[in-house]
């Protein structure tokens, strides 16, 4: 596999799981009583898509980092932080799961650290 198949691959898997998550996000409507005053209805989460679209930002990221080359492996290791994490917190934000999106926060606040430390 040529490096920029790797590259397209990775971009294309990438972006294909933050459309997704607009899209399609990782919730479901769940069967319960809907409060009149509110008008509030009850969701859950759907384990597969959450799964899926969370892997295909993984994976794609990881097609893109092999198909560049970098420095050493913290620069290689922080910006997959910072991708990742970054397409998880987009994910999280799009299904409104907080929990999703703190992680995704704090994973590309350590990666753009590692990245920080191994640019020298």
């Amino acid at each position: 596999m040529n490096i920029n198949e790797k590259l397209a691959g990775g971009e294309v898997l990438y972006a294909l799981a933050l459309v997704l998550s607009v899209i399609r996000p990782p919730v479901d409507r769940l069967a319960c009583t809907v409060l009149p005053p509110s008008g509030e209805v009850c969701t859950g989460i759907n384990p597969f898509f959450l799964t899926l679209h969370l892997g295909l930002v993984m994976i794609g990221s990881l097609l893109v980092a092999l198909g560049h080359p970098f420095k050493n492996t913290h620069e290689r290791n922080g910006w997959l932080g910072v991708v990742s994490g970054l397409g998880i917190a987009i994910i999280g934000g799009f299904s409104e799961l907080n929990e999703v999106v703190i992680f995704g926060a704090l994973l590309a606040t350590l990666g753009l650290l590692l990245y920080k430390l191994g640019g020298d």
